[in-house]
């Protein structure tokens, strides 16, 4: 039997006590929800190519310079 502050409390403690565990997994189910809802909203965003944004210098004459004979 389950024991709380020095009262056994049997069959209604026990259910207590399941209660209260299936609601903490509830929470944390939701939570993960959320969080997983939060990394497809970010996966989704649409996202701007290192090469487009900032200075051009380093990719403006990529390419340019290249010789292929066949």
């Amino acid at each position: 039997m389950a024991e709380v502050n020095g009262v056994s409390g049997g069959p209604a403690m026990d259910y207590a006590r399941e209660v209260y565990q299936a609601s903490l997994a509830k929470a944390a189910q939701q939570q993960e929800a959320q969080q997983n809802l939060q990394l497809l909203e970010r996966a989704t965003e649409p996202t701007t190519p290192a090469a487009s944004s900032g200075s051009h210098t380093t990719t403006d004459n990529l390419g340019q310079n290249i010789n292929i004979n066949v």
